[in-house]
């Protein structure tokens, strides 16, 4: 996920680590970090595996201006084009792949929209089931299970919403 992101933000324009740390928490949002002890290793893996490459400046402080190669871009779209597996990293990894995909083909944005669509719609049909299960069972515990999975249902419809609009406002061929 963090190596997805890392290559997809470098795709923009060459970076440092405070600013690729900055742009996750954006992408994320406000409760997610990558502390430095968790990016910098990354950096130095990546570069080791020619993916991208480090300049160091020293401006009273070093330093490093990270640069993707094109190794580095076949990877971010090998990772791109990888399904999104199931898992508590979905909906970051969803994320990251909707943020960056101005990258890919208009044909590829469109499938990335509808297999988030489609994961969205398989939350709502589990929610719905376990809100019907819970309101059978009308024990108190139960009532706020119910209203914490209706929040659930709600973002994911809201997802769904969001996604079709973009579909929609997508052009229609490559070449609008």
């Amino acid at each position: 996920m963090n190596e997805l992101f890392i290559l997809g933000e470098l795709m923009e324009s060459p970076q440092n680590g405070y600013h690729l740390r900055s742009s996750l928490q954006v992408s994320l949002g406000r409760n997610r970090k990558i502390s430095f002890g968790v990016l910098y290793p990354l950096l130095d893996k990546l570069e080791k595996n020619g993916l991208i490459k480090l300049k160091v400046l020293d401006k009273g402080r070093t330093q490093k201006i990270a640069t993707i190669t094109d190794k580095g871009r076949q990877r971010f779209f090998d990772l791109m084009k990888e399904d999104v597996p199931v898992g508590a990293r979905s909906q970051d990894i969803y994320l990251i792949k909707l943020d960056a995909m101005q990258h890919l083909s208009l044909m590829e944005q469109k499938d990335l929209l509808m297999n988030f669509i489609r994961e969205q719609q398989k939350t709502i049909d589990e929610e719905r089931l376990l809100i019907e299960k819970f309101s059978i069972d009308m024990k108190k515990d139960h009532w706020y299970a119910e209203k914490k999975q209706e929040l659930k249902l709600a973002e994911a419809k809201v997802a769904i919403d969001w996604a079709n609009k973009f579909l929609n406002d997508l052009p229609y061929d490559e070449t609008n």
